[in-house]
């Protein structure tokens, strides 16, 4: 661990009392300083940030080290001696948070200026506390250019008068998968605390966090743009395989046993998403169709499996 300029800090503001900045980098050198100019040009100012690299292969170290002699601000850099994965990577960043929020950052992400003033504000003024704020994102491509102004536009479509669901949005989660713009997001540190944080063993940690937060805390939402998410040909979002969709078939189950209409719902969505992960040549998905179709006695999953059957025999 590394500190740089620490003796050089501004008085603790309320930035400082209140939320934790640690940005998260793996191979992201084309985007780091940007990124990282988003986190300490808020209009809530941060005193100090942590920077946590996990291994980088590329130049990332030296440019986070060329970024810091630039700027002189404040930070303390953690570089892994090997890889550590996202979901081990972002408990490490959790155990650091010592305020009562938390925000981990990708290092290829943008926060629009006023993101944490705003989503800070936001949150206390409410009169219940959820364990995860998010609103809504742009996407930008590997320029800046922006591809798309908003993604919840589309999104909300899925949700009775339009509306994003806030609150116990568990089943929502389930029947919609990831919803979310993660980047958009503000978490609770506490709810983090209180769920023995993320799950090390799953790929993408996000949508398994969310479901588990929306069950025992709440989510809200808040209609803004909070960030530009960045997509490229290493994005999570952009790199879809067999990793993406054995995620899935971990998480879900995690949740049986709630009660009988969430199994329900969750035994469709298995169903629906082992359809789709054998169209995009994921093996071994037929066993979840099938489970699927016996316990929902649903004809359309039993007729899609016998299709999955004739005309896909080496995958399934």
């Amino acid at each position: 661990m590394e500190n740089f300029n620490l003796d050089n800090r501004e008085n603790i503001n309320k930035c400082d009392e209140l939320v934790t900045f640690i940005a998260l980098c793996y191979n992201q050198s084309q985007f780091l300083k940007e990124s990282l100019n988003s986190i300490i040009n808020q209009t809530w100012k941060p005193s100090h940030i942590y920077i946590i690299d996990d291994c980088s292969t590329d130049n990332s170290v030296e440019t986070i080290k060329e970024w810091i002699e630039e700027t002189k601000f404040p930070t303390t850099l953690i570089c892994h001696e090997k890889n550590m994965g996202i979901t081990k990577t972002i408990n490490e960043a959790l155990s650091l948070c010592k305020t009562k929020y938390f925000q981990p950052w990708p290092c290829d992400d943008l926060m629009m200026p006023d993101k944490i003033e705003s989503q800070i504000t936001y949150l206390e003024s409410l009169d219940w506390q959820p364990g995860f704020l998010y609103g809504d994102i742009q996407w930008i491509d590997g320029d800046g250019k922006i591809l798309r102004e908003s993604v919840v536009i589309d999104r909300k479509k899925m949700f009775p008068d339009n509306q994003m669901p806030s609150g116990n949005i568990f089943p929502d989660l389930v029947k919609n998968g990831c919803f979310i713009p993660t980047a958009s997001g503000m978490y609770v540190t506490d709810a983090l605390h209180d769920l023995g944080g993320f799950d090390e063993n799953l790929y993408a940690e996000d949508w398994d966090m969310f479901m588990r937060i929306a069950l025992k805390h709440g989510i809200a939402y808040k209609e803004k743009i909070f960030s530009k998410y960045r997509r490229h040909s290493t994005s999570t979002e952009m790199s879809r395989g067999s990793k993406y969709w054995e995620g899935h078939f971990k998480i879900l189950p995690k949740f049986f046993g709630i009660n009988k209409e969430y199994d329900l719902i969750i035994w469709k969505t298995i169903g629906n998403n082992a359809i789709s992960a054998t169209k995009e040549n994921a093996k071994g998905m037929w066993k979840w169709v099938w489970k699927a179709a016996l316990h929902t006695k649903n004809l359309k999953l039993i007729y899609s499996y016998f299709r999955l059957l004739l005309f896909n025999s080496v995958n399934i």
